[in-house]
């Protein structure tokens, strides 16, 4: 889709349904907010997105941006990641896998955090059923995070809720998006993470 298309379609979906882009934008503030997405080597962490407009994109748009030496891992666990609307200058650092779901996307986790060369891993669930969720037994959760320990690479799940038993630490997206908010550059992720730091041991 060309750059005129997009623009054309994001036209007609303001025109269609107005009331989702009249969300006042904030400004952007100069409080840097890469500090809060550097995720610790060997270490689990949660990212909570309880809805669909909370700012789950707008955190892989974040981590996307950071400069890396090695690429960025996306295990998309419901194949519904857009690369479109992220830009090839984002999208040619980035591993994705396309997952059907919950099962997959865990084994995938399991097969790359056992490689040792990647440094960050994202397990994006955040758009799987409540039902799919449950199947997950919790010792799927402690063989990942001893294969993080293990490999060194930080692993960042992406939840619709509480799930990972003692992350290192839990983040939880507390925004309300509208399209023109991805738009905004940077990242207005100051006022999406409320940080939830959990020890490990602790829940």
């Amino acid at each position: 889709m060309s750059v005129l298309q997009i623009e054309q379609l994001r036209q007609q979906l303001r025109e269609k349904f107005p009331a989702a882009h009249r969300t006042p934008i904030p400004a952007p503030t100069e409080e840097s907010v890469s500090g809060a997405l550097e995720f610790a080597a060997g270490q689990l962490s949660e990212i909570i997105s309880p809805h669909p407009s909370a700012g789950a994109s707008l955190v892989l748009r974040e981590l996307l941006d950071q400069k890396r030496d090695l690429p960025l891992v996306l295990i998309d666990g419901k194949d519904s990641f857009d690369p479109a609307s992220y830009g090839n200058s984002r999208c040619q650092h980035l591993i994705w896998l396309r997952c059907p779901g919950t099962r997959e996307a865990l084994h995938c986790a399991d097969l790359l955090l056992g490689d040792g060369n990647l440094p960050l891993v994202l397990l994006d669930l955040h758009l799987t059923s409540e039902r799919e969720l449950r199947q997950t037994p919790s010792a799927s959760w402690h063989r990942l995070k001893i294969q993080a320990r293990e490999s060194g690479a930080a692993l960042v799940t992406l939840t619709p809720r509480p799930l990972v038993p003692n992350p290192h630490r839990r983040f939880t997206l507390s925004g309300r998006f509208s399209l023109a908010h991805f738009e905004v550059t940077p990242p207005l992720l100051s006022l999406t993470l409320a940080a939830n730091h959990c020890l490990a041991g602790k829940a």
